[in-house]
Order: C-alpha cells, then sequence, then structure tokens
C-alpha cells in the first residue's frame, strides 16, 4: 500500500488556500518551480490529474476528493503532534468581533473554551463589522467574527453562518406614539445597523434624529435604557430588559443580517483551530438560522 508524505499533500492543501502555485510557495518558503515539481510527483504517486490541463486553480473531481480528504488528515496530524509532543496546545490567537457580541458571546464562548484549553490565550478586540473586516484582510487578526447583510447565494461552510434578525429596541415604548421624529440611539456612521435603521426610515419618509451615538454597546443600551430614543439590534444580541418590537405600524421592517466567521484555514494554527470550534459552537447556541444554500463543510 502507498504512504502519501504528508509534505506533498500540505502544498496540495496550500495551493487551494491560498488561490494557486505561487503564493503557497511564498508561503511555504519554497519557489514556484519547486511548489510544481511536489505536485507532478504527487499526481505520479496517485495516477491521476488533480488539475485540470492548463489550470493551477480549478481541480478535477480527483483533485476535489484529495482536497477535502487531506485537510481532514491533516487537522488530525497537527492536533497529535501538538497535543503528544507539544505538552498540551497553547498560543495566542488574535480575534476580531462586532462591539455587540463583547458583553455575552465572547465571554461565555472564552469561559468554554478555558475549561479544556487553559493555555490557549486569546486577543480580543471589539470594533463595528466594517472596521473588523478591513483589519482581517490586512492580517491583523486570525480569526474574526462580523455581520454583513444576508446574501441568498452564501457557500461559506454552514458552521460559519448564523441569519438573524434585525428588531427595533425600545426601553420606553412611549417614543413610538406622537408625531415627533423618532430619536435614534445608534453606532457612527459606517455600521450596518444604523445603515439598516436610517434606510428603512426613509423608505417610509418617517422623520428622525440621531439623539445618541457610540462606539460602546453598554454605552447604547444605558441610552435606550433611559429613553433618549430607540436603537436596532440583532434579535440575538438584544437584551431581555429592553423590549423588541419587530415593526409596527410605526416602525418599518428591518430585515435581517448574517454573522459570518473569517479565516484562512491554511493559516491557522491548532489553538486557532480549537478557538474556532468553540466560535461556531457559540454561534449555534445563539440561535438564527443556516443560509439555506451553505455547505456543511469547507
Amino acid at each position: 500500500m502507498k504512504t502519501i508524505p504528508s509534505e506533498l499533500l500540505r502544498t496540495f492543501v496550500t495551493i487551494n488556500e491560498l488561490g494557486g502555485f505561487t503564493a503557497a510557495g511564498e508561503r511555504l518558503g519554497r519557489s514556484q518551480p519547486a511548489i510544481s515539481l511536489q505536485m507532478k510527483k504527487l499526481e505520479e504517486m496517485l495516477g491521476t490529474r488533480l488539475f485540470l490541463r492548463g489550470s493551477q486553480l480549478e481541480m478535477t473531481q480527483d483533485g476535489d476528493y484529495l482536497y477535502q480528504e487531506a485537510r481532514a488528515m491533516l487537522a488530525i496530524n497537527d492536533r497529535l503532534v501538538e497535543k503528544l509532543c507539544g505538552g498540551g496546545v497553547s498560543g495566542k490567537v488574535r480575534l476580531g468581533i462586532p462591539n455587540d457580541f463583547e458583553l455575552a458571546f465572547v465571554p461565555r464562548v472564552l469561559r468554554n473554551l478555558a475549561r479544556v484549553y487553559p493555555n490557549i490565550e486569546v486577543e480580543v478586540d471589539c470594533e463595528i463589522s466594517r472596521v473588523i473586516l478591513q483589519r482581517f484582510h490586512r492580517h491583523h487578526y486570525d480569526i474574526a467574527l462580523v455581520m454583513e447583510p444576508e446574501r441568498v447565494d452564501d457557500d461559506r461552510d454552514a458552521r460559519d453562518i448564523r441569519v438573524d434578525d434585525l428588531v427595533w429596541v425600545v426601553g420606553d415604548t412611549a417614543l413610538l406614539e406622537g408625531e415627533a421624529p423618532l430619536p435614534l440611539v445608534t453606532y457612527p456612521l459606517g455600521c450596518l445597523y444604523r445603515s439598516a435603521a436610517e434606510a428603512a426610515l426613509r423608505a417610509r419618509a418617517m422623520p428622525y434624529r440621531v439623539s445618541y451615538a457610540s462606539t460602546s454597546l453598554l454605552g447604547i443600551f444605558t441610552a435606550v435604557e433611559e429613553g433618549l430614543g430607540v436603537t436596532a439590534l440583532a434579535r440575538s444580541v438584544s437584551p431581555d430588559h429592553l423590549h423588541c418590537v419587530d415593526g409596527a405600524d410605526r416602525l418599518p421592517e428591518l430585515g435581517r443580517v448574517t454573522f459570518g466567521l473569517h479565516y484562512q484555514t491554511g493559516e491557522l494554527s491548532v489553538a486557532a483551530h480549537h478557538v474556532l470550534d468553540y466560535l461556531r459552537a457559540g454561534l449555534a447556541d445563539m440561535g438564527g438560522e443556516r443560509p439555506p444554500m451553505s455547505r456543511p463543510g469547507r
């Protein structure tokens, strides 16, 4: 029986994760010709083509099958090496999250993680999703959780996505009565919550004014609780002591959003893989829906 060297499998997976031979070579510290030679050797060992003729990026059916299985094999290999040779899982993982996940979601996830992997250090940065995504693309984070507009054709791993309703949140329902402009408590410009709220109000031709703007979720909760105005939030992060309004004669519907995890599989450490697993479990626990078109695995 043939044994496939893990080095060849790792190169093959890295090519597909990064989108090309050159990028894989830069990551693995090899020249592009050396990467090509490795793939030729792998195809000869298996007796099949892994890439379509004339293409470095598009895999054959056998190539796609090998990619899925090789990812799983390498993940097992890395976990075994880390566990048995490294004295337990440890390391720093950089995580970027939206502001509205800092009070309940992340502490709960990290508490569960720390019970099993106490030596993993998670460095958390909270910002609005637009800023988090920009920083992720500049490699500031290993993993980023961001809120995005709902997409009907989202084909990401189903475990990485949750779709949630946007709702109006109010402390004093008397604010919804009368003809005065609606006081709005919100994040600064650029936040999806604010964009959705203002777009919905403009579409209904409802007058409004921004009464309070802050990057602090606790500040927004307090302002709403004190009756300074209404705000828009995802249902899953809305506090129990405030009133959620789905949309009534006075207020327009807000639609839905997607919470999605972003990461580069080939760049994740063993520690980061464990953090990702716990984030996925946290998303599953928070409710919402999985998009109907999402795949069960990446």
